[in-house]
């Protein structure tokens, strides 16, 4: 993407989500994978990003574009190149902080790396018409099953998750967790004689399904805990929880 990214776009969320869609290269892919290790407020970000994505290819359908829709991306590429005289690639040439102070770029590097969370979703998607989106996680597994079943003593708040740590999937269904304005029901991991991890933002209420990171299966283990509490609507994991929790329960093997 450039130096002039790295050094006008130095914002964790544009950065983090560079890293998430694969957009960078070299030095800067190199630079920002340290900073993913060091920096614990940028691997939040990151972690956010591998959160939304994986939201979003949950909730979006399967789609085959047509040959049509093909052959206009094709003469969008060669008439970009052409404009370019073929000394850059459509992304090198039109670098949004060429032009722009960071006021500008950074809301439209946000809204481009929005826009490149979308295509990916949709490229990255199983091409068949026929596919149903949530048949990975309800056929039979082979690998084994942690489920949690929490429930308030009242009865109305109520959670049960399945998760599959070979296909890195998490399974939710969620009732009665209802949160003020500006809060949102976050759900949290805590392993067994650990501190509690978000794992992020989740509905108030429905089925929730998403990818899990590698790091996530690693603390989804039989034993641990599972617990939720209302958290600011940030839209960022928290570094902790805020009491009270409302739900909590043991994750067991099955």
């Amino acid at each position: 993407m450039g130096d002039d990214f790295m050094a006008q776009g130095d914002d964790p969320a544009v950065l983090a989500g560079a890293l998430v869609l694969g957009m960078l290269e070299g030095a800067e892919l190199t630079d920002a994978q340290r900073r993913r290790l060091e920096d614990a407020g940028f691997r939040n970000a990151c972690e956010w990003w591998e959160w939304r994505l994986g939201s979003m290819a949950e909730a979006a359908p399967s789609l085959t574009p047509s040959a049509d829709v093909w052959r206009a991306i094709e003469a969008r590429i060669d008439a970009m190149d052409a404009s370019e005289g073929g000394g850059a690639t459509p992304l090198q040439s039109r670098r949004v902080y060429d032009d722009v102070g960071w006021n500008l770029g950074k809301p439209l590097a946000l809204a481009g790396l929005a826009a490149a969370a979308v295509a990916a979703v949709f490229l990255f998607l199983p091409q068949s018409a026929d596919t149903d989106v949530g048949t990975p996680y309800v056929q039979a597994s082979s690998s084994p099953q942690l489920i949690a079943q929490l429930q308030d003593e009242t009865g109305a708040r109520k959670l049960a998750s399945r998760i599959d740590s070979d296909r890195r999937t998490m399974v939710l269904s969620i009732t009665g967790l209802e949160a003020e304005t500006g809060q949102a029901p976050e759900l949290w991991v805590i392993p067994e004689g650990g501190d509690p991890v978000s794992l992020g933002s989740i509905p108030e209420q429905g089925e929730f399904r998403r990818v899990i990171s590698e790091d996530e299966a690693q603390l989804l283990q039989g034993g641990a805990t599972i617990a939720v509490t209302f958290e600011e609507d940030t839209g960022v994991p928290h570094k902790a929880p805020t009491p009270p929790i409302l739900l909590a329960g043991p994750l067991d093997q099955v």
